[in-house]
């Protein structure tokens, strides 16, 4: 079982300030309101950035299985954290993964992209256990102001504009010196993390542990198991339908010892399904691969 953080959406006075990821972003494998995999060591010279595409690519669960595409080891990125953190990444409880991807900050337009308002958050929270796979096992997220949005777009923005201009590769290395990764570096007390963003209280990030977390669906052996949240600042004509200011669940992004990358949105059914009757048979048809 992995560490568990209590999280809350707690705001102390912060400046709205309107901004978006850089137009010039050197990044060509970087898009604004992509999602970002991070990584983090205490003590460590060293984060990762992994870039998984559009944050909105990624509503599963709550939204519908039409938005839901589970993928399954889509990317491996063992190498990049064996540079940064060493052959024993995969059990080292002193690494830490977080998810996040906001498209902009800005309060006062009500422009829609690819489905979601301005200032729609997705972050990650710890994954208790392993669970029902295709349900929550963390605890969710209310952001109790809209000033709290902003300060939450504002910090991811931060954050991520560090990879989509300094870099330009899919999953880099970047020095501890030069990432914003989740505004807590260092830690301030080892094993637990502050603030994230302004306003996630306990981080929203999971630490790593010696074993897996178990078994996740057809991800396999998984060490780290994000679930992800989407959070809404409005209600905007021809968004996705979200509640403002409170994280629905979409799914949950896993890595496992290997490097794989995998997203689970929505289990499928038993890898054996019944799909009709001929003379008194019963006809078997085996799931397709995804």
């Amino acid at each position: 079982m992995k560490n568990k953080f209590k999280h809350c959406a707690l705001l102390t006075a912060v400046t709205s300030v309107v901004s978006v990821f850089s137009a010039t972003a050197a990044n060509t494998f970087y898009a604004a309101g992509d999602l970002m995999l991070f990584f983090q060591k205490e003590g460590s010279s060293n984060t990762v950035y992994a870039d998984l595409g559009s944050a909105a690519g990624f509503r599963g669960t709550a939204a519908g299985a039409a938005d839901g595409t589970n993928r399954i080891n889509f990317l491996n990125i063992n190498t990049t954290l064996t540079s940064a953190f060493g052959a024993g990444w995969a059990s080292d409880p002193q690494v830490y993964a977080g998810l996040a991807g906001v498209f902009n900050s800005n309060s006062t337009n009500s422009i829609v992209t690819n489905g979601d308002p301005s200032r729609t958050l997705y972050v990650s929270a710890s994954r208790e256990s392993v669970g029902t796979v295709g349900e929550a096992g963390s605890t969710g997220y209310t952001v109790m102001t809209d000033t709290g949005m902003s300060a939450g777009a504002n910090g991811i923005i931060m954050q991520n504009n560090v990879f989509a201009t300094m870099y330009d590769a899919q999953v880099t290395v970047s020095l501890t010196s030069d990432s914003k990764i989740d505004d807590m570096n260092p830690f301030l007390i080892p094993g637990q993390q502050g603030t994230a963003f302004n306003i996630f209280g306990g981080g929203v990030q999971q630490v790593g542990s010696a074993g897996s977390i178990g078994t996740f669906w057809d991800a396999g052996n998984v060490e780290f198991a994000l679930d992800l949240y989407r959070i809404t600042a409005k209600n905007a004509a021809g968004q996705v339908a979200g509640t403002p200011r409170n994280g629905s669940y979409e799914g949950t992004v896993t890595v496992n010892s290997a490097g794989q990358v995998s997203f689970v949105a929505i289990p499928e059914p038993s890898a054996l399904m019944l799909v009709g009757l001929t003379a008194g048979t019963i006809v078997l048809r085996r799931r397709r691969s995804i």
